[in-house]
């Protein structure tokens, strides 16, 4: 067994006991969806458009964009004849297109370097910037820092490795994580927790690797069986614990260093175990919740349904925004919302000309 093999089992072999509470709590509701529970057709569908936004507005602001998800749907929706000029707008684009393919092709998305420099080169195929080197790892060093308002570095987390390092490492990586995963030598979320701090460690392209490693999280839980990927964004769990979301990593990634390293220290992943699973605890509990509401939805009529599934997609809604979304009628849109109070889907904001509507 190599020397990285052997670092990596030590970091997940003795979970603590909180961590194995957690990691069965989500296997609970993974085994529920396993045995059959599903969502209605019109229902993945609106889930799926609205995490696509969430997910590819909260990774890239992670990253220091300005964009809304408001802005980022309109360009969702322009995929096709929109040019993107400006950073965020190129950035967005190529999140969208690329969650949206590892959505539809996981199946064929192998773990492989060739795959994670494929990804990559997708991810950035709009950014100007990185004509010259996406798809490939760096050929310079990278720092990994806190971003300011302005999206310059004010902190910097912890140590990367060396470029000359970085193609090393990360077939070392992937070859752990294969085997690891192939033989079943631990739980799978902890080998793909161990999988994504050691690649934000390496960090091994110039730019794009925190969104990547996003992009790459969710190819692999769909690969191992958690569904759930698809109906709630991960993403949008971490952009709202970010402060959290550095300091997991901070705390982790200083017990890597290898200068100033206080005498005895072991590495660990304790803090960042810790937060990834609870954020994908909280992802599969709110998956299911969404699941078991739109079991009960079956008593809508199509008509209704749509008008349910469009509040996926937006906060707040009057009754002329949600005819024009999905081409039913005004009067009877009226006659859905008022329904869908009484089931206590739908609430009512305001009253006259001004009245809007808000999902339960």
């Amino acid at each position: 067994m190599s020397e990285s093999a052997r670092k990596f089992d030590h970091r997940i072999k003795n979970p603590e006991p909180q961590v194995v509470a957690i990691l069965a709590a989500i296997d609970e509701i993974r085994g529920i969806f396993r045995i059959g529970l599903r969502m209605t057709p019109q229902a993945v569908i609106g889930l799926r458009k609205s995490v696509l936004v969430t997910s590819a507005g909260s990774s890239t602001r992670i990253e220091g964009s300005k964009l809304s998800d408001e802005e980022v749907k309109k360009i969702m929706q322009g995929l096709s004849i929109q040019k993107f000029t400006d950073r965020d707008s190129q950035e967005v684009q190529g999140y969208l297109e690329t969650l949206e393919n590892v959505f539809d092709d996981y199946k064929d998305l192998p773990l492989r370097e060739s795959v994670i420099t494929s990804l990559h080169k997708e991810l950035l195929k709009y950014s100007t910037k990185d004509d010259l080197h996406r798809g490939e790892y760096k050929h310079k060093e990278n720092i990994v820092g806190i971003l300011d308002a302005e999206g310059e570095v004010t902190k910097i987390m912890f140590e990367t490795t060396p470029a000359y390092l970085t193609p090393k490492e990360m077939s070392e990586l992937v070859l752990w994580t294969i085997e690891a995963l192939e033989k079943e030598r631990f739980h799978p979320l902890l080998i793909i927790a161990n999988f994504i701090i050691e690649f934000l460690k390496i960090h091994p392209f110039e730019d794009g690797n925190g969104r990547l490693s996003r992009i790459l999280t969710n190819l692999l839980l769909l690969r191992l069986g958690y569904p759930f990927v698809e109906y709630v964004s991960h993403e949008q769990i971490i952009e709202r614990r970010k402060d959290q979301y550095y300091l997991a990593l901070r705390a982790s990634q200083q017990t890597f260093r290898t200068q100033n390293k206080p005498e005895g220290e072991q590495e660990t992943i304790a803090p960042w175990l810790n937060f990834f699973l609870s954020v994908v605890k909280e992802q599969a509990t709110k998956s299911l919740t969404l699941v078991e509401e739109s079991a009960h939805d079956d008593t809508l009529s199509p008509k209704q349904s749509a008008v349910l599934e469009y509040f996926s997609e937006v906060t707040e809604a009057s009754p002329s925004d949600i005819a024009a979304a999905t081409g039913v009628l005004l009067p009877t849109v009226r006659k859905a919302l008022d329904r869908l109070i009484e089931l206590g889907k739908v609430k009512r904001v305001g009253r006259g000309r001004g009245t809007r509507y808000r999902r339960q």
